[in-house]
C-alpha cells in the first residue's frame, strides 16, 4: 500500500510540473561511435536510444544502455563490454541539459545550429559537455543531430598498452533523435 501511493505520489508530482509544457521523446534514437587507429578501424551503432526534450525549456535528457551497441564482430563487442565499458558495472550512459538560447519558434524544416550544455555520466565519470548540432522540425517530430568527439581517457575508459595501436584515444560520437 505504501509503495502504490508513493507511485500515484510520484505521477501527480510529474504531472504538475509538466501541465502546460509539452514533451517529446523517442526510445528509438541512434548514437554510434567510430574510433578510427592505424591499425583498425572501429565502429559501433546503438539503435535504442531513449530521449526526452522539454520543447518549452529546451531541457534534454539522453539514456542509453552500453550492451544496445551492436558491432560488426562478436568478440569486439564482448571485449567493448567487458574490458574497456565494463557495462556490467555501468550499463548506461546519459546527457542530461539543455539547449542554449533555446527558442521554439525560430525551428523549421530547415536546420537549425544549436549548443547543448550539460553533464554526461559514462563510465561512472560524470563530466561538464558542451557541443553544437542542428534541430529541424517537421511535422509534429524533432530531428536532433550532432557529431563530436570524446576523449576516452576522460571517462576513465582504460586501454591496455598492448591494444593502444588498435584503438583511438578520441571516438566520433554520432547522435540522431526523432522525437515525437
Amino acid at each position: 500500500m505504501k509503495k502504490l501511493f508513493l507511485n500515484i505520489l510520484i505521477l501527480c508530482l510529474v504531472a504538475v510540473t509538466t501541465f502546460g509544457q509539452t514533451i517529446l521523446s523517442t526510445r528509438t534514437g541512434v548514437v554510434g561511435f567510430f574510433s578510427s587507429s592505424p591499425l583498425e578501424d572501429i565502429k559501433a551503432t546503438n539503435e535504442k536510444v531513449r530521449a526526452v526534450m522539454n520543447i518549452s525549456t529546451g531541457e534534454i535528457l539522453v539514456r542509453m544502455r552500453i550492451e544496445d551497441f551492436q558491432f560488426r564482430k562478436s568478440l569486439m563487442q564482448r571485449h567493448f563490454n567487458d574490458e574497456y565499458m565494463e557495462s556490467h558495472l555501468y550499463p548506461e550512459a546519459q546527457l542530461a541539459g539543455r539547449i542554449l538560447d533555446w527558442n521554439e519558434e525560430k525551428l523549421s524544416q530547415n536546420p537549425v545550429e544549436v549548443f547543448v550544455e550539460g553533464n554526461m555520466t559514462m563510465h561512472g565519470v560524470t563530466r561538464a559537455f558542451r557541443s553544437n548540432g542542428t534541430i529541424r522540425k517537421i511535422g509534429e517530430k524533432l530531428i536532433c543531430e550532432a557529431v563530436f568527439p570524446i576523449r576516452v581517457a576522460d571517462y576513465d575508459v582504460k586501454i591496455p598498452t598492448l591494444l593502444i595501436r588498435n584503438i583511438a584515444e578520441i571516438v566520433e560520437v554520432t547522435v540522431k533523435l526523432e522525437l515525437e
